[in-house]
């Protein structure tokens, strides 16, 4: 490929390929079928990270691999080794994502539903044109282990009610820097009807929405009346949609078996993992991996008597088994994103090894951090999650007022009045890009740090965590999470409904303790 320029990067991104922070390196997104890699597909994608990589690949919230540190002279290389195996890019930006979906009824016990049969299907729309970024989650089940309700434009949870079950639909979930929990506008719907409605959400966005606007934005101008009124009506017309192919439909009902979980800390697996987990799953399992949303390996189909075995092999490649209690630590590119504020890794690493020596058996707990607000590690949906922030101060004596720095705020932040910008302080949620783009030295970094949510809470009662704090270091971060954890493990209840019992103010001054 050639030399990169400031456009062909933004058109690259809609392509699959994002440029990390250094000279000459891109991650590579991989899309995958459902969520899922059969054991040949896991094989190759540990090949191409040794041969062009660095050696491991990055387990995103969008269910996908994405491997960073890929020159830009091998990336055409890279697409042609992947296609051997029937693995394409995925995309970023202004454009329709991967599908996120979980098991199916065949598979899981709590699935009510053939959900995979339904994802296959809205799979089509990956290669549909959009101005857009649109993302598509479908949940077999109330735990909604995808989390539809808020990483999705389109969400699909399945319900039974009366002895029928259907899909209840939400829209216009998002996080990053203007978070919006999902509306649900429809209940019980078909299949068939699903499918229409997302077809009919692909109509208002093309006709209403504005550029650079999520289905969120649309919802708070046009209103949710309306927004509903619109993909809700007409249901029954349409054309039949041809499922696109997945590895995991093909398999027989599994009963009796189970499906194991391997922790990746921060996502990350390296290709001696991957080459382990494709052995599992091929000898043990049903021949493929699942990665969850927050990034650990699962393979399912397992028979219990194998489970011993299954765990020496993991460990032979430092990936232990995950139990109840602290789930798998997830996080984003942090310290190689170009928009990266904080070192997310490095925190989590951590609380990791902290959680290991003080024998964390308490709840379910999760945890995961960002290195910027757009929380590409879903910190807002965990016990206690942290991103990255940066205080922009503007050095007026620097500023001509020519206004490069209005467009790049999300949050519309930022004017021009008499020559110089302005930031509004109550809107900015300290996100950076504008420091990056000023080409003046106008806009500096006054102060760098973590922000912290507690009472973060998926399934059936989702709820976004609350912000306490902001700009404080990695230390106190890892200060915060160790008193997080020891004060669940002692009430033996998870964050939220510890906040429920004590209230937020209480609970916060728990974890601030020392700290201030």
């Amino acid at each position: 490929m050639t030399e990169a320029t400031p456009t062909s990067v933004g058109e690259m991104r809609k392509s699959g390929l994002v440029k990390l922070d250094g000279e000459d390196v891109y991650s590579i997104w991989v899309k995958t079928a459902c969520s899922n890699h059969n054991a040949p597909q896991l094989r190759r994608l540990a090949d191409v990270c040794d041969r062009f990589a660095r050696g491991y690949v990055l387990f995103s919230t969008r269910q996908i691999p994405i491997i960073p540190f890929v020159k830009l002279a091998d990336i055409d290389a890279v697409r042609e080794e992947l296609a051997r195996d029937e693995l394409e890019l995925d995309r970023c930006g202004p454009t329709v994502r991967n599908i996120n979906v979980c098991y199916d009824d065949r598979i899981c016990p709590d699935a009510v539903i053939d959900s995979i049969s339904l994802a296959a299907k809205l799979d089509n729309y990956f290669h549909e044109e959009s101005r857009h970024k649109i993302k598509i989650g479908v949940a077999g089940c109330a735990k909604d282990c995808v989390v539809t309700r808020v990483l999705s434009d389109f969400g699909f949870v399945a319900i039974e009610r009366d002895g029928s079950v259907g899909y209840d639909c939400f829209i216009g979930g998002r996080l990053g820097v203007k978070p919006f929990l999902g509306v649900k506008i429809a209940e019980h719907l078909s299949e068939e009807q699903s499918e229409r409605l997302v077809s009919r959400g692909f109509e208002l966005m093309r006709a209403e929405g504005r550029i650079e606007e999520r289905l969120a934005d649309v919802i708070v101008r046009l209103g949710v009346n309306e927004v509903k009124r619109r993909l809700t009506s007409d249901l029954v017309s349409g054309e039949a949609v041809k499922p696109a192919g997945c590895p995991a439909t093909n398999h027989d009902a599994v009963t009796g078996k189970m499906t194991i979980r391997a922790s990746a800390v921060c996502g990350e697996v390296t290709s001696e993992q991957l080459r382990a987990i494709a052995d599992i799953a091929e000898n043990y399992g049903l021949g493929f991996a699942h990665f969850v949303v927050r990034g650990s390996p699962e393979i399912p189909g397992v028979d219990r008597r194998h489970l011993e075995v299954i765990a020496k092999e993991l460990e032979a490649v430092d990936m232990p088994l995950l139990e109840d209690g602290l789930d798998n630590l997830q996080s984003c590119f942090g310290n190689y994103c170009t928009e990266n504020n904080a070192d997310p890794q490095s925190l989590l690493r951590r609380i990791d090894e902290e959680a290991r020596k003080m024998d964390f058996s308490g709840p379910k707990v999760a945890i995961s951090a960002a290195g910027c607000p757009n929380s590409c590690g879903v910190a807002q949906l965990n016990d206690i999650g942290f991103y990255g922030v940066v205080e922009p101060e503007i050095v007026t004596a620097n500023c001509n007022g020519c206004g490069i720095c209005v467009p790049v705020c999300k949050r519309h932040a930022i004017t021009v009045n008499g020559g110089v910008a302005t930031i509004d302080l109550d809107e900015c949620r300290h996100c950076g890009p504008c420091i990056a783009i000023c080409p003046f030295d106008a806009i500096r970094a006054k102060r760098r740090g973590f922000a912290v949510f507690v009472g973060g809470e998926t399934g059936e009662d989702t709820r976004l965590g609350q912000q306490i704090t902001e700009f404080v270091t990695e230390d106190e971060a890892f200060g915060m999470a160790e008193r997080c954890l020891g004060t669940i493990q002692e009430r033996a209840e998870n964050a939220a409904a510890i906040i429920d019992q004590i209230g937020l103010s209480e609970f916060k001054s728990v974890l601030l303790a020392g700290e201030e």
